[in-house]
């Protein structure tokens, strides 16, 4: 069975392998470990003691929710782990009053993209150089206003 926890510094070596195994450009483990810290939200989904994804989350001017960083290793994708994530991510940006969340996807990663939008985030602008040059970024939004805690 699958749990969604805060995550701890225990957890940093796994939410590294997965960071590596899903980003061209991973986050350092010392930028990683900062978060815990740093962020409002910082979650794990664990089956048994293994972590299948992560997710961190900030909320910035107390009304717009940010998602800094998803994944989930490579095995874990498509069986609802990511949706999980975000939705709990969500339901948090909820619970503070955020009315909208928005992320940065690379525009060549098209799986991460099919996954926001059929989470309901739109695209809103692209942003040039997001990644370092000629690595570009769609900016994806979602309404979170007069959305449900179910």
């Amino acid at each position: 069975m699958v749990i969604i926890s805060d995550a701890s510094e225990e957890d940093l070596e796994q939410i590294y392998e997965i960071e590596v195994e899903s980003f061209d450009k991973p986050y350092p483990i010392s930028l990683l470990k900062a978060y815990l810290y740093l962020s409002n939200i910082y979650i794990v989904a664990k089956e048994d003691s293994k972590i299948l994804g992560y997710a961190i989350g900030i909320i910035q001017f107390k009304k717009r929710g940010h998602v800094v960083s998803i994944a989930t290793r490579k095995e874990s994708r498509k069986k609802g782990i990511g949706t999980l994530l975000l939705s709990t991510l969500e339901k948090t940006f909820i619970n503070n009053n955020c009315t909208y969340s928005y992320l940065e996807v690379m525009i060549t990663n098209r799986e991460a993209i099919r996954f926001y939008r059929n989470m309901n985030y739109l695209v809103i602008y692209t942003k040039k150089n997001y990644y370092g040059r000629g690595r570009h970024a769609y900016i994806m939004m979602k309404s979170l206003i007069n959305k449900s805690l179910e």
